[in-house]
């Protein structure tokens, strides 16, 4: 998967489902609780001047720039759509915090034209479906001033409770899907070609230019978003399977979850 020709295949994807995202978004209470741990985490670190890649509708991009301390959030995002949207919200808002871009993470250091951000943050696996994650890691890395922080997750590879579902309802071919070097995305009728990156691989295409200072593991025994109805809000069910979560971890099987989130940091002096 190479280039531009690449990036087009995915904002077609996501054009074909722009105008109801949002909606089906806020539908679904695993995402929702999923969206808030991420900015939680985020917001733990004191941001100020952000930018986020694969901003979709924008929710995000709106809920940061609401937080007082924060005075400006860019994005960037492949999708025709969704630059249309946000740019929409951005005119909206009239307070110029909200500065969407039509672009890839490859691409951040060129539209950033200079700027420095003292945050990157990349929820949902947008850099599931980047070209080239080595090239997008530099160019992330450089528009981040020393001592800033980038704040990714991604769809994990190693989901070892997907694995072991397919096998034990006979489907091997899905059990193993994740793992081949191509991945088709979570829709079984639209093909959306994808890597599912393992802590491996995401620390060789950051280690060179960042510092890893944090990792945890999500929906490592909760059910993922895809089945949220597994565990209903507010259910016992629910609040226990996040208490398990949250002690995993802590252990060497934080990173068998559905998504992991990793932050990494310039140095303050280079």
């Amino acid at each position: 998967m190479t280039g531009e020709a690449y990036h087009d295949e995915v904002a077609a994807y996501y054009d074909a489902e722009a105008e109801d995202f949002e909606a089906r978004a806020g539908q679904n209470h695993v995402l929702e609780q999923l969206r808030q741990a991420f900015r939680d985490v985020t917001m733990a670190y004191g941001p100020q001047r952000m930018l986020e890649v694969g901003y979709g509708p924008g929710l995000d991009m709106e809920w940061f720039a609401d937080q007082p301390n924060i005075t400006t959030v860019h994005g960037l995002d492949v999708t025709p759509s969704f630059h249309r949207i946000v740019t929409g919200k951005s005119e909206s808002r009239g307070d110029g915090k909200i500065h969407p871009l039509l672009g890839s993470a490859e691409d951040a250091e060129q539209k950033m034209e200079g700027k420095e951000v003292d945050t990157v943050f990349v929820f949902f696996g947008a850099l599931n479906t980047t070209a080239d994650l080595a090239t997008a890691a530099e160019s992330i890395a450089n528009v981040l001033q020393p001592g800033g922080r980038a704040v990714l997750t991604f769809v994990n590879r190693w989901y070892a409770f997907d694995i072991l579902w397919h096998v034990m309802t006979l489907r091997p071919r899905r059990a193993i899907a994740r793992l081949r070097p191509v991945w088709g995305g979570y829709s079984p009728t639209r093909h959306l070609p994808s890597v599912c990156h393992s802590s491996r691989s995401v620390r060789k295409a950051f280690a060179p230019h960042l510092k890893r200072v944090r990792r945890q593991g999500f929906c490592i025994t909760h059910p993922a978003w895809y089945r949220h109805h597994w565990a209903p809000e507010g259910s016992v069910r629910n609040r226990v399977l996040h208490a398990i979560d949250r002690a995993l971890r802590f252990t060497p099987f934080w990173n068998l979850g559905e998504y992991s989130l990793y932050v990494y940091e310039r140095p303050s002096a280079e």
